[in-house]
């Protein structure tokens, strides 16, 4: 069997994603997961934009969990909090007084 090239896209086994430029379905279960879409979409994105918002969060903190050693890979990390920078409104030219 040939070995795949390094970045050939994986074709079988389990859990594995859509392939790259395949479209994601994602059914809205129940008024919660909507509720949570919502509150995404508040930002002025549009659903597909709030769901890769969301994805990329939460790769980054399961990422960040295991390449710490605080989870063993592939464990569901709890996560108990959320730190925020200050909001910082960005001034335009036209606001110097």
């Amino acid at each position: 069997m040939a070995k795949p090239k390094p970045t050939q896209q994986p074709t079988d086994g389990p859990n594995l994603p859509p392939p790259i430029g395949r479209s994601l379905s994602v059914r809205i279960l129940d008024e919660g997961m909507y509720d949570d879409l919502r509150v995404i979409m508040q930002t002025g994105c549009d659903a597909s934009a709030a769901v890769r918002q969301a994805l990329l969060l939460l790769s980054e903190a399961y990422y960040a969990a295991w390449s710490r050693g605080i989870y063993p890979t592939g464990t569901v990390p709890l996560i108990e909090s959320v730190t925020f920078r200050p909001y910082r409104p960005v001034r335009q030219p036209d606001q110097d007084v």
